[in-house]
């Protein structure tokens, strides 16, 4: 129970920091000092191939990691690093002037590597802290008490940018955010670890091999891959909405106060549903709920976008919870620790393929095109990840009956 809250106190507070370093805040802020929005999305394609080359390593060295709390406390600061360059431009403009461009890269390629290390190392931890027959649950829960505060400090965010200047208030917030990354990894560090029985010597090594013999492992590439091509788009959604002229470097503060709205709603809402209707279906209705809210989106005026991206956000929410809990459903633990690595390998990797592919993609078909090939990208995903839980559970009723 210790560990239950200290998880769901170091989820909140991590959460806040990444809220007010990436995203639309970072995007925004990029925009403001001078970054054009082609700029913004090769530095997002940048930060996900250091995350690539980083869990490219971790599929073979991953099960190899003896202290998993530690290093993962260690790998929550990365992030710091980069909010103090963040930090250092919005308070002293004259920076800008000299390479704080080619900086901010530089060091986003450093920090993202950290990233990419803690993104595997987050999805191994609650197996060495908590009992992982409450996993769903606390997962919904700890993340929609993160969406909660942080929705709040979005919103005082927000309310802050109505009466000071932007940089100012930036800025606050950027030292909040370091903050709030180095409490991550005090509290994670304090969590308490329980004894988990491993079967042979070189369980690393046959974990691997084990991995790529899973069937499970090739049938969701696929959905893993579209899944990324999704979401790299969706992440750059502030700059896109800025390109088009809906949003302004006031309003796209909005949308961090309407994610964390979706997370709160969206995460308490798969907590107490998905014992009831089960992960694959609460995955299936998220996928049709993305799928009919989000596409055209910007052809509504901002009231219409704002409307739509709520209703996404919140399915999306679900989506993105549902899908860690359904991989523990399909993927044995001893495999897990691999397996993260391969998934968010491509995952990522197709991320930075769709920053890339933004530009040209909005030559062609436009802005409102690039959105619904995000959206058919999830689609693809939701389905295919269905397919395959569904396949499971009727091959452990067989094996059961």
């Amino acid at each position: 129970m210790s560990n239950i809250i200290k998880y769901c106190i170091f989820t909140t507070i991590y959460n806040v920091g990444f809220t007010f370093s990436t995203g639309a805040v970072m995007q925004t802020f990029l925009i403001q000092v001078g970054f054009s929005p082609e700029q913004v999305y090769i530095l997002n394609s940048l930060m996900q191939i250091m995350q690539v080359i980083m869990m490219l390593v971790l599929t073979f060295l991953s099960g190899k990691i003896k202290r998993v709390k530690m290093v993962a406390s260690l790998s929550h600061l990365s992030l710091s690093l980069l909010t103090g360059v963040f930090l250092l431009g919005a308070i002293n403009p004259e920076l800008i002037k000299n390479g704080y461009v080619i900086a901010v890269f530089i060091v986003s390629a450093i920090s993202y590597v950290g990233v990419g290390l803690s993104t595997i190392l987050s999805y191994c931890l609650p197996y060495y802290t908590i009992d992982m027959k409450d996993y769903g649950k606390m997962t919904g829960i700890s993340t929609a008490i993160a969406g909660g505060v942080s929705f709040l400090a979005s919103l005082v965010y927000s309310l802050l940018l109505l009466k000071f200047s932007y940089m100012k208030t930036t800025a606050t917030f950027f030292v909040i955010a370091i903050v709030c990354f180095i409490l991550t990894s005090i509290v994670c560090a304090s969590m308490r670890e329980k004894t988990i029985e491993m079967n042979k010597e070189n369980q690393g090594d046959n974990d691997v091999i084990a991995v790529f013999k899973n069937k499970n492992t090739y049938l969701l590439l696929i959905p893993n891959f579209t899944r990324g091509l999704s979401v790299g788009i969706l992440n750059v959604i502030a700059a896109i909405a800025i390109s088009k002229s809906i949003l302004n470097e006031t309003t796209s503060s909005y949308l961090n106060v309407i994610l964390q709205i979706a997370a709160f709603a969206g995460n308490i809402f798969f907590a107490f549903a998905y014992k009831k209707y089960s992960s694959k279906n609460l995955l299936l209705l998220a996928t049709l709920g993305v799928c009919i809210s989000f596409p055209f989106s910007l052809e509504l005026g901002v009231i219409g976008f704002f409307c739509c991206f709520t209703i996404a956000s919140f399915f999306r929410f679900v989506f993105d919870t549902a899908i860690p809990v359904i991989i523990t459903e399909i993927i044995p633990q001893e495999q897990i620790a691999p397996y993260t690595s391969i998934r968010m390998l491509i995952f990522t990797g197709a991320q930075a393929v769709a920053t890339l592919l933004i530009t040209p993609l909005e030559a062609s078909i436009g802005y409102t095109g690039v959105l619904v090939f995000a959206t058919v990208m999830l689609f693809i995903c939701g389905i295919m990840y269905y397919a395959v839980a569904k396949c499971v559970k009727n091959q452990l009723a067989n094996l059961i009956n």
